[in-house]
Order: structure tokens, then C-alpha cells, then sequence
């Protein structure tokens, strides 16, 4: 019993160990409003792995930061287009 407690111990910090906090940013198109900005950010939050949402309408951004383990940036570009935007992955650090 001891070994199977000890195993799964093991298997599970090593799981949690290949988990890599990443960051996705965003070019957003068609972002009018305030209102815009709190529809992406409520849609992107019901994506799991999500730690950190940063959405600029001056900037016309989005910086999110997520578990790779459990979302990518291709399902958050696609949560951001299915409410209505346009979403372009970029380089985080550009303009």
C-alpha cells in the first residue's frame, strides 16, 4: 500500500512539474468599447489554465497568461474570435 501511495505521489509532482506557465498576446480587432474589453475577458475565463488576462482597448491587446498543460494560445485566439473579435497571435513585446 505504501508503494501505490508513494507511486501516485510521485506521478502526480511529476505531472505538476511538466505544467509551464506561458504567456499568449494578442493583436484584437474590433474592440469599441469598454464593455468589449470585460466580454473577452469573461469569454477567455471560462477556458481552464487561465492565471492572467490583460486586455487593452487603447492598445487594441490582449496578454494572457495560462497552464500549457491544460489550454494553448490556438483555443484562446479561437475563444476571442467566437464572441466576435478578431484575434491575431503576435509577439509579446511588440506594438
Amino acid at each position: 500500500m505504501k508503494k501505490i501511495i508513494l507511486m501516485a505521489s510521485t506521478l502526480l509532482m511529476t505531472q505538476i512539474t511538466w505544467a509551464k506557465s506561458q504567456k499568449a498576446c494578442f493583436k484584437v480587432e474590433g474592440m469599441t468599447c469598454t464593455a468589449c474589453t470585460v466580454t473577452m475577458k469573461v469569454a477567455i475565463n471560462t477556458l481552464d489554465g487561465i492565471s492572467d488576462i490583460d486586455v487593452s482597448l487603447k492598445k487594441k491587446s490582449a496578454v494572457v497568461d495560462y497552464d500549457d498543460s491544460k489550454t494553448d494560445s490556438v483555443k484562446i485566439k479561437e475563444k476571442i474570435d467566437s464572441v466576435g473579435y478578431k484575434a491575431a497571435k503576435r509577439q509579446c513585446g511588440e506594438g
